[in-house]
């Protein structure tokens, strides 16, 4: 009698548990990929540089701007899951004893990012740094303009902490900015803080971008007849009007060292004729050769540029089904039906 009963409660908690199991799978397919970010570097030829020039506070501004604004740009993509701030500070001190050659800074970066429970480690660095200022002084009104001219370059390494490698691709940004102020007040002039954090900004949100675009691309989530919907909007750094290419993706595995491989195939390009933060909308421009879910976007024009080649603008009119020629007609019920892909 027991061993019925005891049966009978293992197959009920089977049959109940079922479904949770089922919604955890789910969870975990779904999870975000852990990273945390390492402290930003400054190269030290860099930082001579701006000793030279007496820009270190300058460049000590930046930087500390930078590293603030960089965690921020990286948690609003929404794509990966940052470590908490203290297990961040925890690590910290690893980061700063890591030796100055490749292998060993991959090897204890690798083991910190395991530590910390992280997927992959982001570690920014500074690699060019200019501050340049050029002074008009107008003595017989009491005036002065000044033209100043910041530039920045900056990398991101990415390491997969499962195996202490640097991927092969590092996302590389350089930006430059201009303040020009004009017929100062003579000894009323003096370069605002304003520019520096502006400059940081826009840094710090254009390598998230290329370190989403990286690793993980913008994918396609379905198609409806010409129209395509795909998860990532202007926070991505995409705009209405760009010209995307599409493509097919297949994981090849090489047979000789067992490193895979992404096999990638244009199957299409399209125009974004609506956005938001988070995803677009664009309609299939040209022929359509196999767009399907799944299928990787990837940014080939902005729509300054094909204006400005001559290339028509985004067809407002034109209904999200179908195409021009299937007027008067409800999607699905003429000679061509909607697909759902």
């Amino acid at each position: 009698m027991n061993r019925y009963l005891r049966a009978l409660f293992i197959v009920t908690f089977v049959i109940l548990m079922s479904p949770l199991l089922t919604i955890a799978a789910e969870l975990s397919k779904g999870e975000k990929d852990t990273i945390y970010i390492g402290v930003l570097k400054v190269q030290p030829s860099v930082m001579e540089v701006a000793k030279k020039r007496h820009r270190q506070s300058e460049l000590k501004r930046v930087s500390d701007s930078l590293e603030s604004q960089l965690i921020s740009a990286l948690n609003a993509t929404r794509v990966f899951q940052l470590v908490e701030q203290s297990r961040n500070a925890d690590v910290v001190a690893e980061q700063e004893s890591v030796a100055e050659t490749a292998d060993s800074d991959d090897k204890n970066t690798a083991q910190t990012g395991r530590t910390a429970g992280a997927k992959f480690a982001f570690l920014p660095q500074i690699d060019g740094f200019e501050d340049k200022t050029d002074t008009t002084e107008y003595q017989a009104i009491g005036r002065v303009s000044q033209s100043r001219k910041l530039f920045l370059s900056a990398v991101v390494q990415v390491v997969d902490t499962t195996t202490g490698k640097l991927l092969p691709d590092s996302p590389s940004v350089q930006l430059t900015k201009t303040e020009v102020i004009e017929y100062a007040m003579t000894g009323q002039l003096s370069g605002g803080d304003e520019i520096i954090v502006a400059l940081a900004k826009e840094m710090a949100k254009r390598l998230s971008q290329e370190v989403v675009a990286l690793l993980r691309p913008a994918k396609v989530l379905t198609v409806n007849g010409r129209q395509v919907l795909f998860n990532r909007g202007s926070e991505a750094g995409f705009a209405k009007g760009d010209l995307v290419e599409i493509y097919t993706v297949q994981d090849v595995k090489d047979e000789d060292t067992g490193e895979l491989f992404r096999n990638e195939v244009s199957v299409g390009q399209a125009v974004i004729s609506r956005i938001d933060k988070n995803q677009s909308y664009a309609t299939i421009n040209g022929e359509d050769m196999g767009i399907t879910k799944g299928c990787v976007v990837r940014f080939v024009k902005t729509a300054a540029r094909r204006a400005a080649e001559g290339e028509p603008p985004p067809d407002v009119t034109q209904p999200d089904f179908g195409t021009k020629g299937d007027a008067g007609t409800t999607p699905g019920s003429s000679e061509k039906p909607l697909k759902w892909k």
